[in-house]
């Protein structure tokens, strides 16, 4: 099965040149079909570990809001955002906020993931 990233050249020269960490998710079955090499460096994984990695695995800690958010996104086709947590292949917690994007390509559906880095700016923020 091709990946919407392998079918479109124009979307897979975007996808893989974007400074911003970028994933294709399979929502049904859970899998992360592809990621840009920011999104691989954010995490701390091969671009092949990352494939073999489910999103679940990502965001263990907040498993219900992502899930509870990719049924918004498919069933509404409308972008969405939150803030959640990823963990790292070395097990860390990295605050972020993602905006998830519904699309479909060759009848399935899928979920952009626009993926920001949210630990700078949470660390310069006041306490109180």
């Amino acid at each position: 099965m091709r990946t919407p990233v392998e079918g479109d050249r124009s979307f897979a020269r975007l996808f893989e040149h974007s400074r911003e960490p970028a994933y294709v998710i399979d929502p049904v079955d859970d899998r992360i079909l592809a990621a840009n090499s920011a999104g691989c460096a954010m995490l701390g994984y091969t671009h092949e570990e990352l494939l073999r990695t489910r999103v679940s695995q990502i965001h263990p800690a907040e498993l219900a809001e992502m899930r509870e958010l990719l049924d918004q996104v498919l069933c509404d086709g409308q972008g969405s955002t939150i803030k959640l947590t990823c963990r790292t292949k070395l097990g860390t917690f990295l605050p972020t906020e993602m905006s998830l994007h519904a699309f479909s390509s060759e009848g399935r559906l899928y979920v952009l993931g626009l993926v920001q880095d949210r630990s700078e700016h949470r660390q310069r923020e006041p306490e109180g």
